[in-house]
């Protein structure tokens, strides 16, 4: 059961590190209007958390929070500005050979860890390899064009690759998969998922972490010798742990908290927040297209038949799923790459309108009648009960199987034993969370559908479906240099996707942030996990 248990206040928070509240300014908002206003160097900052982490090491887990802690503490090779054009981080610079099959990263050269030991080109090329390929789901799709990477000295490296791919150099930006690690800590001949550094991270990022206390607060302070110039303005950033979502937006209110990011923001509070002016809601969208979706285990009987899965989907009002339990915030999806990456979306492939009659006739004939207590066949679901809209769809998702013959057992579950059973284990016939499908779906999207991608890994393929002719299709989109030749492919995967279901599409996402209004300089996409290291409070 969720606590209601009210958080520290953030007067209690500041006393504990012996700081003095900041005072009030003028309104914010996101991107570059935030980044133009001026703001004063110093401060600190209260961001919710909506639960304790297991790691904070976004090489080794694609969880959400972990990430957006990885992006203050860590780096990556590049970022992307609030446009989403590239930009330099780790590398100031780079160049790609015409055949797109060299990239040369030339690292800057003040850079250095957190615990003083010098940055190099091989932190890069030996973590992203052996850690990040290994252990993190996006970043072994990333990486699989690659043949080798190389530091031919201490600040170049050089990465060699099979075939050219295009989405390699957005997605070196993303803190979920390109996250970069010190080799001197993590080349110890151990497993990296059992590295005492998971939870005590030494990183290159503009904040250096200080303390976990689980079940109370993450705390970062500023990295004076960060190297990009004259950041960050924060002294101090404080990711407090408080599980009900009501409470975060009563925290916000009363000042006792400055941020609350998409990951912890409760839909049914944004109406209210948005009457409060201290409070500032921008609703922004994600340029890794995030959908809200179910795998389905095909591995077992019933669900290993195709039409059993579609005549589920069919049983399931998705339009009454995102005004109930989304709000509103999204759009019911048409499969398994989101309307937020426009370029490669399409609505072309088979639909699932709400049609429960046609479900019940599809299950009989697929040799599922009613019994004798009216019920079919059983099942269960399993979700995080971190992700505050899937309580909701799984009780509307019960009483829709419910009309048609099927018992649905719900199984809300903390997130840690949630990943262990549904990606560890692969113990669930339905389980459900927020995944991205982009930046590009050979980043997104594949990982969850090919054949190889079936590993007891968390954010890889969980539902155990392999079809070869959607791999090829995937495997030609990915090297694909012309970009009208890749929507077709595209296209056309997500036609077979459609039409075999494994997995059901419930909505692309919108996400919904708040803020204090005297805060100035969030990231424009603060759903991508960078850091805050332009974040500041106004004068």
């Amino acid at each position: 059961m969720t606590s209601h248990r009210l958080p520290a206040s953030r007067r209690q928070i500041l006393a504990m590190f012996g700081l003095a509240a900041v005072g009030a300014g003028a309104t914010s908002a996101l991107s570059g209007e935030a980044h133009a206003q001026a703001g004063k160097k110093g401060g600190t900052m209260v961001v919710a958390l909506p639960g304790d982490v297991e790691v904070i090491n976004s090489s080794i887990t694609t969880d959400i929070s972990s990430s957006n802690m990885c992006g203050q503490v860590y780096s990556t090779i590049v970022r992307l500005d609030d446009d989403g054009n590239v930009q330099p981080y780790l590398a100031k610079q780079w160049e790609i050979s015409p055949d797109g099959l060299t990239y040369t990263f030339r690292f800057f050269e003040n850079v250095t860890w957190h615990d003083g030991k010098p940055f190099t080109a091989e932190d890069v090329t030996w973590g992203l390899w052996n850690v990040n390929r290994k252990y993190n789901g996006p970043a072994s799709g990333l990486f699989e064009a690659v043949e080798s990477m190389t530091a031919t000295d201490k600040h170049t490296a050089v990465f060699k690759l099979k075939y050219p791919y295009p989405p390699l150099l957005r997605g070196l930006a993303y803190f979920n998969s390109s996250t970069i690690i010190p080799k001197h800590i993590f080349d110890t001949g151990e497993d990296p998922r059992k590295n005492p550094a998971n939870l005590k991270p030494v990183g290159t990022g503009p904040f250096v972490f200080q303390e976990y206390r689980k079940g109370s607060h993450v705390t970062f302070v500023r990295n004076p010798k960060f190297h990009l110039e004259n950041r960050p303005y924060l002294d101090r950033l404080v990711f407090q742990v408080i599980p009900n979502e009501a409470a975060r937006a009563l925290a916000l209110e009363k000042g006792d908290i400055d941020f609350i990011p998409y990951y912890s923001m409760s839909l049914a509070e944004v109406e209210r927040l948005r009457g409060n002016p201290k409070v500032k809601i921008a609703i922004a969208k994600r340029q890794i297209a995030g959908e809200y979706m179910v795998f389905i285990n095909t591995r077992n009987a019933p669900l290993n038949k195709k039409e059993v899965r579609q005549a589920l989907f069919y049983a399931m009002n998705r339009d009454e799923m995102l005004a109930k339990a989304g709000f509103g915030f999204g759009k019911v999806s048409a499969g398994p790459i989101s309307s937020e990456q426009p370029i490669f979306y399409t609505a072309d492939g088979r639909t699932y309108p709400y049609d429960p009659a046609r479900a019940e006739k599809m299950l009989d004939e697929a040799g599922f009648p009613r019994g004798a207590s009216g019920n079919r066949f059983s099942l269960r679901v399993s979700f995080s009960q971190s992700e505050g809209p899937l309580n909701n769809v799984a009780r509307l998702m019960r009483a829709y199987f419910a009309k048609i013959g099927v018992d649905l057992k719900v199984m809300g579950m903390d997130p840690s034993a949630w990943r262990d059973s549904a990606f560890r284990n692969w113990d669930f016939d339905l389980t459900m969370g927020t995944y991205a499908t982009g930046p590009d779906p050979a980043i997104g999207a594949e990982t969850f559908y090919i054949c190889k991608r079936i590993e007891k890994i968390p954010g890889r393929n969980a539902s155990g479906y392999c079809n070869p002719k959607v791999d090829e299709l995937f495997a030609a989109a990915g090297q694909e240099l012309d970009e009208k030749k890749r929507v077709v492919l595209y296209h056309e995967a997500t036609r077979i996707l459609t039409e075999d279901v494994p997995h059901f599409w419930l909505w692309d996402r919108y996400y919904p942030v708040a803020f204090n209004a005297n805060l100035t300089g969030l990231p424009g996409d603060p759903t991508g996990y960078g850091p805050f290291d332009q974040t500041r409070w106004i004068k």
